[in-house]
């Protein structure tokens, strides 16, 4: 985990295919309200897909082009290893989307910053994920940077992100299988009477 040491490098992650509905551009512009006052972060944008090149220009037009990088499509040990030395997970799909690395950060103990879908994100608490509202879309630039900024702060992404661990462990296939059983055994009670 990155500290509050000024020369220590903040690694923002986000992941999916690159359409225009997944908000990677939202994390973008976001990203680069925050690196106006620090320069010692960075994004990482795992995925390939027809808006690539967009977001390319949008990022040296916004002039973050050196602290984001494009990671294209990468095999699922990269990603894991990507996601693994990253402080940070940001989804900002703006519909149901990147819901396994939302899950997956909450595995690996990382703080999750993503928009509220009414989906998959009904299961995220504020206490161990930053949920954002689908507002405008000026609005959700500037709550996506409020939290980027917030996860600057060693202790607040260590905070959250074992609040996430811990959380996670309910949506493991075990857990949904134990819920399902009891689920069917209370089934199978009530058929008996």
């Amino acid at each position: 985990d990155t500290g509050n040491n000024p020369n220590d490098k903040i690694e923002f992650i986000t992941v999916g295919r690159l359409d225009a509905w997944r908000g990677f551009d939202l994390v973008i512009e976001s990203f680069a309200h925050v690196a106006k006052d620090n320069k010692n972060i960075h994004l990482t944008i795992v995925g390939k897909g027809a808006d690539k090149a967009r977001l390319k220009e949008l990022a040296k037009q916004l002039d973050v082009k050196g602290q984001v990088t494009f990671a294209g499509k990468v095999s699922m040990d990269e990603y894991y290893r990507l996601l693994a030395t990253s402080d940070v997970v940001v989804n900002a799909s703006l519909k149901e989307g990147a819901v396994t690395v939302s899950f997956d950060s909450m595995a690996m103990g990382k703080p999750l910053i993503c928009l509220d879908t009414t989906g998959y994100t009904r299961y995220f608490s504020n206490e161990y994920a930053v949920v954002i509202p689908r507002t405008r879309r000026e609005e959700v630039i500037a709550n996506l940077a409020t939290a980027m900024e917030r996860m600057t702060n060693a202790d607040e992404r260590k905070t959250i992100g074992e609040k996430a661990r811990n959380a996670g462990a309910q949506f493991t296939w075990e857990a949904r299988g134990e819920e399902f059983k009891e689920l069917l055994m209370k089934n199978m009670k009530l058929l008996e009477k």
